[in-house]
């Protein structure tokens, strides 16, 4: 049990591919399997009603053949009659006996000027002669008790009998159509024609002056005739045909088997066509020939018609076998081929989690594996970037801060002999040079308090005051513009971000010989982002150093002399909150300078998440 349920849990629950392997087999199994039996079943029963409509044709074929062989009875006869000299000559001989018949054609062929004039023989040999099926023609006379016996081939026969037996029994003094005779009625000319499978039809031969019956004439068909008939037909029949009489005594059998009496399963042809339980079960038509009167059966065993089906089954179960061995050789390595390729993702996952960041997922024919493939590599691309961008941000940062601490220089002992230097003016009434110690203080004391984010509005007063201190210095050569709407005043902005870009403007921008120098401040949401504008009328920067500037930004070089003013600015930004932030320069040489800081519009406590991650 504990096998069972480890291969369980080893090769079916933890294995997807097995599962769609034994799935997709299931269903591929079944699919073609329940085909393969439609297939049979619909090939099968169109078989073997192909079958019964062949068997239906055989069957109206033979009773074509019995109905043609009345007609050419029915037509000897009418010739027989339109033919005077030839009726009498019948007449003669079946009343006279053959010697006197004998001397009658002597004296009719010594008085007749026409040598070439038919006689009965000639014109019943004519008639074999015209038709193959005739296996004899024989007539018999009432008054005499002969038959007269015509072959093709062969000489005719002469069989007189003795007075009171009859051969059988007249058909009655009457003329009329020609009748098929029963099988009883046959015992007595069959040892005269010498063949038991013959069919027979009997005529009556009638006198016209007297209308007394004289004969008969007898016409037997041989039943190879009616084997051609359908044996001709193009292909072989199932089963075998019966030609039964009308109280059931067989008269034709293709099998040979039921020759010489009454057909078994008589009672079971009155019934309408269909599966019949006879010798065994089989398929039965029925076609009762209209002018013989007899009853044409077609009987084709079941075990006969469904043998037929074997090659069909044979073959259906082969090309099947072949079929689903095919597709589950396909189902198979294809999903061998999706397992390798899953394989390969999952090591290059372990590998990831073992902290190997140099792995990478081998590309192949594009799919959803492809696709995962494409984001787990790209995943690892950005995570070592990632990894590598914060290490230079650290390294960044804690020259930042060095830079920063060796500027310092002790910060609190110099802002408290910045205060006794304020009050030593004041007390010598330089009230000027007070002002601008004290702003000095103020922005000295503003640069070393703690925490990296701060609002818009305190880095706008830091702005602010370190304008006043230098528009003291330069006896009020310029003014500047703050327009920053109410509710941006408060959005979080990281520390000392906008006074590199105002001091860039005092340094390198202002023209003293002139008194309108301004400098503006602006604020706004653009989408997600908040862009602040600073804007001054001063000197601009020539493009070839603007390209520098803007090169020298892209850059990123942690350790240019160049990096303490807009390249920290901008370096602080991108590390903060990625590539697409940081500072876009626009100039014009004479007309001023438009320096505008892209960073997102978030809440504080976003701000300071990220700041955090900033120093970590």
């Amino acid at each position: 049990m504990f096998n069972i349920a480890e291969l369980y849990r080893t090769h079916w629950k933890r294995k997807l591919f097995n599962k769609i392997l034994i799935i997709y087999s299931g269903i591929t199994i079944l699919s073609l399997a329940s085909l393969s039996v439609f297939v049979f079943k619909y090939f099968a029963d169109t078989s073997i009603r192909n079958d019964l409509d062949f068997n239906k044709q055989v069957l109206e074929h033979v009773g074509g053949y019995l109905d043609a062989k009345y007609v050419d009875s029915l037509q000897v006869m009418q010739q027989l009659y339109l033919e005077k000299t030839m009726l009498d000559d019948v007449l003669y001989f079946l009343e006279h006996d053959f010697g006197p018949y004998i001397s009658y054609r002597l004296d009719r062929y010594a008085k007749s000027a026409d040598t070439k004039a038919r006689n009965m023989n000639t014109f019943f040999r004519f008639r074999m002669d015209d038709d193959p099926d005739i296996h004899s023609i024989l007539l018999y006379s009432n008054s005499k008790k002969f038959a007269y016996i015509m072959k093709p081939n062969e000489y005719q026969r002469y069989y007189p009998f003795e007075q009171g037996a009859g051969v059988f029994a007249p058909p009655g003094s009457a003329a009329g159509p020609p009748r098929f005779m029963q099988t009883e009625e046959m015992q007595g000319l069959q040892a005269i024609v010498q063949n038991n499978h013959v069919l027979t039809t009997v005529s009556a031969i009638n006198d016209p002056s007297t209308q007394q019956n004289v004969g008969n004439l007898v016409i037997n068909y041989d039943i190879n005739g009616m084997f051609k008939s359908f044996r001709n037909m193009g292909r072989e029949i199932k089963g075998y045909i019966v030609v039964l009489t009308k109280d059931g005594q067989v008269l034709f059998d293709s099998s040979n088997r039921y020759y010489g009496g009454k057909y078994p399963y008589w009672s079971e042809l009155h019934t309408a066509d269909g599966k019949k339980p006879m010798e065994e079960p089989s398929y039965v038509n029925v076609n009762a020939s209209n002018n013989s009167g007899f009853l044409i059966a077609g009987i084709m065993p079941e075990s006969e018609v469904r043998g037929a089906d074997n090659g069909l089954k044979n073959t259906l179960i082969l090309t099947t076998s072949l079929c689903t061995l095919a597709a589950l050789s396909i189902t198979f390595f294809t999903i061998k081929h999706f397992s390798r390729r899953t394989k390969t993702i999952i090591q290059a996952m372990k590998k990831l989690q073992n902290g190997d960041l140099t792995v990478r997922i081998p590309m192949e024919k594009e799919d959803e594996l492809f696709e995962i493939s494409t984001r787990f590599n790209q995943m690892c691309a950005d995570l070592s970037e990632y990894i590598d961008r914060v290490y230079a941000s650290e390294i960044t940062k804690k020259q930042a801060e060095l830079v920063a601490f060796q500027a310092q220089i002790k910060p609190h002992f110099l802002y408290n002999t910045l205060e006794a230097i304020r009050m030593r003016a004041i007390a010598k009434k330089a009230h000027d040079v007070s002002d601008m110690i004290y702003i000095l203080g103020t922005l000295l004391q503003y640069s070393i308090k703690s925490g990296t984010v701060i609002s818009l509005s305190d880095e706008i007063e830091y702005c602010k005051r370190y304008l006043d201190l230098f528009r003291i210095r330069h006896k009020y050569k310029f003014s500047y513009h703050v327009e920053i709407e109410p509710e941006l005043a408060e959005r979080p902005i990281v520390k000392l971000t906008l006074q590199p870009i105002v001091e860039n403007y005092i340094m390198h921008g202002i023209r003293l010989k002139r008194d309108d120098n301004l400098i503006s401040i602006a604020a706004e949401l653009a989408g997600q982002d908040l862009c602040i504008t600073v804007r001054d009328n001063g000197n601009g920067i020539a493009p070839e150093k603007l390209e520098q500037i803007r090169r020298m930004l892209e850059r990123r070089d942690p350790h240019s002399s160049k990096s303490i003013g807009l390249t920290n600015v901008h370096e602080r930004l991108k590390t903060m909150f990625g590539e697409r932030y940081g500072l876009r320069i626009d100039s014009r040489l004479g007309s001023g300078t438009s320096v505008t800081m892209i960073l997102p519009a978030m809440k504080a406590p976003e701000t300071e998440i990220a700041a955090a991650a900033y120093k970590h």
